[in-house]
Parts: structure tokens; C-alpha cells; sequence
């Protein structure tokens, strides 16, 4: 037992010196001994689970399509903030220029963020990031099942990455690295820790393939009460395979009381269709998108307000947290220190969240009566053309303050004071 114990331990040794912190997103193609962002207990799954099995999946091709989309479309903007507290926004700064038009030679601005969510929502996305003096002019995502991570005796993180073939040492300074909750090293991937769901669903997949490429014939044995002699059986055996994958057209004939017995479980018996739909709920569950933005409309209401308040729900416990997290990294990685209090990044999410053309002019008019916008502001956004007189804040000409109330002047005069004087 001792030595065995020794054995024991001394593998762990070994395992701990091989610690590597390892992508799970697209283009996975090493393995490495010991994944951070994977569960340390061993999971057991129907089928293997990989990033492409993962996408074959419409669950999780879904979700994951849905969260890439929606971010990667959303207006990115820059700010000045002000001493006053206002901000100004910010066009001509070399990053928001960079990350608004072409970040790099191969893509755009929806083409860069598309493939950097597609890293992200699978726990890690990992950007090299090219310089002209201290100007940034590019950044290339690595996919992370491409990258490894090291932590050197000194503290500083090394990427060992694997571009067109070649093996890459980055430092911290040449790789813009945002990450998903996790160790604080790397993120958590949705697809590695759910695993066992994603593999149910894959195996429920393949049943009904299998179910219906043989016409949904079950299988089964031909049951006798004969002792059969071999070449008898080999008979049989033709019949039964004729029976079960043959045409639709095709009759086995049967002699002497035998009786074709299934002894597969049929859909129904299996219930395919439940176990298909409880794995589209557990991929919306581990991707944090509603069901019903993915198809799913049992137990769902589209009537009324019903849809807007799903979608305010995604937007704040779904798509939020990925664009706080994208907003600070490029204010902490991709501007110079002397910035970080000087500007702030924001995504334009006003289109996400647009409501219905009549709930829009009820907020509307309430924005200009109350003083909020004024009318140009209102038809900029609505993309109309603004009006020469429509710069103006207007209020209602029956509000007053509460002195004017108490001293019965209800109504304020041309030539008194602002109201702030009053």
C-alpha cells in the first residue's frame, strides 16, 4: 500500500509540474496535461467534447451565435471626460480608429469583434497586438486553443502561441488578453463545464440520425423454439438485417412460429424529443441567453411587453457582463497609462434596446416636455433631418418652483430671474 501511495503522490508531483493553462475555443488542435479552465473533478460524457463537436450542437451554435452577433454589431464609442463630469465624444484617437474601421489587414471592424467574441464566450479571447513606435496600427486574434499560458518565476505570464504553424513566445505587452470569470489567469470555459450536458445532447443527436438514416426501423431478434444449426442461423441473420435496414419495400418472410422481437427502445421509450430539448435548455443556461432568442418557445409569452423584457433580461444578464469586460480591457490595455482617467470606452447599445415605433414617440414626447432632448436631438436619432428651430430645450410654460408656490406667484414672469435665483 505504501509503495503505492508513493507511486500516488509522485504522479501528482509530475502532474503539477505540467500545470499548463490551456484554450478551449476555436482550433484546439494539442491537448495539454492539465486544463485550468476545466473542471478538476473527471466528467463523464456521452460523447467526446470539443469546440467543433460543441458547434454541431444548434443549442449551443445558437448561443453562441446570438452573443458573437449581437456584440459584434453594437456602435463602439469613445469618451473625454470632462472636468464637469460631462463627456465629449472622441473620433480622431488612434485606437478608436483602429478598432471602429480595420484593426487589421484581413478584417473589419464586425469581422475582428465577430471572430474575438466567437474566443470569448468559450472563456478567453487572445489578441497580438502590433506597434509602430507607441502607436497601435493592429490587432490579429490568436484563437485560444492555440495558446498556452506560463507563469515565469518572476510573476510575468508568457503566451506560447501557435500562428500558421510556427510556435510564438508573446509577453504581456504584445497580447491583449480579456477573459471571462475564472482562475484570474484564464477564463472559464461554458463548453468545457458543461460537457457532460453538451455530450447528452450530441449522443440524443446521433440516436435520431441513426433512428432515421434506417427509416426508424427498429432493431430486434428473431425468436424460435428450434435449435438452429449454423448455416440455418446465417439464414436467419439475412432475413432479420433485411428487415431492419433494408428498404421500405423489402418483407422478410418469417416460417415455423418465429417471431421478429424488438429488443432496442424506441424514441418514445427513449425519449429523444425531451432529452433534445432539456440539452437547448442547459446550453442556454451555461451561454446565459433565453430560450425563447433561440427558438424555444415552450413556456415562453411573445404577446405585449412580453419580448422587450426578455431582451432587456439578455442585455443585462447576458450581453452586459462581455461588454463591461471588453469596454475596461481596452481602457486598461490598449491606451497609455497617462489615459486611464482621461477617456472611457462604451458600446452604443440604444439600437439593441430600441423599442416599438409607437412605445417611441410616448418616450419621446415625454423627453422634450420634461426637457431631457431637444426636438433635433429626438429626429437625429430617429434619422430625420433637424429642424432650424429644434436646438432648443422647451418646458412647460405652468411649471413653476416651490418659493413662487408658497409666496402665490405661480407662474414665472419674462423679466424674473432663473428659476435657480429664484
Amino acid at each position: 500500500m505504501s509503495k503505492n501511495r508513493n507511486k500516488a503522490k509522485g504522479r501528482q508531483k509530475d502532474d503539477l509540474k505540467k500545470l499548463k493553462v490551456r484554450g478551449t475555443g476555436p482550433i484546439q488542435d494539442r491537448t495539454g496535461t492539465t486544463l485550468i479552465d476545466r473542471p478538476r473533478s473527471a466528467v463523464k460524457t456521452a460523447k467526446p467534447v470539443t469546440f467543433d463537436s460543441a458547434m454541431t450542437l444548434s443549442a449551443v451554435f445558437a448561443c453562441v451565435k446570438i452573443l458573437v452577433e449581437s456584440v459584434a454589431t453594437l456602435p463602439l464609442q469613445m469618451f473625454k471626460l470632462n472636468s464637469d463630469g460631462s463627456r465629449t465624444i472622441v473620433k480622431d484617437h488612434p485606437v478608436i480608429q483602429l478598432l471602429s474601421n480595420k484593426p487589421n489587414r484581413y478584417q473589419t471592424s464586425i469581422e475582428f469583434l465577430e471572430q474575438f467574441m466567437l474566443n470569448l464566450v468559450a472563456g478567453n479571447a487572445v489578441c497580438k497586438r502590433d506597434y509602430i513606435g507607441k502607436k497601435l496600427v493592429s490587432l490579429q486574434v490568436i484563437n485560444s486553443g492555440s495558446v498556452d499560458l506560463r507563469i515565469k518565476d518572476n510573476g510575468d505570464p508568457v503566451y506560447d502561441c501557435l500562428i500558421n504553424g510556427k510556435k510564438v513566445e508573446l509577453t504581456e505587452k504584445q497580447i491583449w488578453h480579456v477573459k471571462m470569470f475564472g482562475t484570474g489567469l484564464w477564463g472559464m470555459s461554458p463548453i468545457a463545464y458543461g460537457a457532460a450536458s453538451i455530450g447528452v445532447g450530441l449522443s440524443a443527436s446521433d440516436k435520431t440520425t441513426r433512428l432515421m438514416s434506417n427509416g426508424a426501423k427498429p432493431t430486434g431478434a428473431l425468436k424460435t423454439k428450434r435449435i438452429l444449426k449454423d448455416a440455418q442461423r446465417d439464414t436467419l441473420r439475412t432475413e432479420l438485417d433485411i428487415l431492419v435496414n433494408g428498404d421500405d419495400g423489402d418483407i422478410a418472410v418469417l416460417e415455423d412460429d418465429m417471431q421478429f422481437e424488438q429488443i432496442s427502445l424506441t424514441p418514445a421509450d427513449l425519449e429523444l424529443i425531451e432529452i433534445r430539448k432539456l440539452s437547448v435548455e442547459d446550453a442556454c443556461r451555461f451561454f446565459g441567453v433565453p430560450p425563447i432568442l433561440v427558438y424555444l418557445m415552450d413556456g415562453a409569452t411573445t404577446w405585449g411587453d412580453g419580448i422587450d423584457k426578455i431582451i432587456d433580461g439578455f442585455y443585462k444578464f447576458g450581453l452586459r457582463p462581455y461588454l463591461a469586460r471588453i469596454e475596461e480591457s481596452i481602457r486598461i490595455h490598449l491606451l497609455d497609462r497617462s489615459e486611464w482617467n482621461d477617456y472611457e470606452f462604451e458600446f452604443k447599445t440604444k439600437d439593441l434596446l430600441r423599442a416599438s415605433y409607437l412605445q417611441r414617440i410616448a418616450a419621446n414626447k415625454d423627453r422634450i416636455i420634461s426637457g431631457q432632448s431637444s426636438i433635433n436631438e429626438i429626429r437625429r436619432e430617429e434619422g430625420d433631418q433637424p429642424d432650424p428651430n429644434g436646438d432648443f430645450l422647451l418646458v412647460p410654460v405652468n411649471m413653476t418652483t416651490a418659493e413662487r408656490m408658497k409666496k402665490g406667484n405661480y407662474g414665472a414672469k419674462a423679466n424674473e430671474p432663473n428659476a435657480s435665483n429664484a
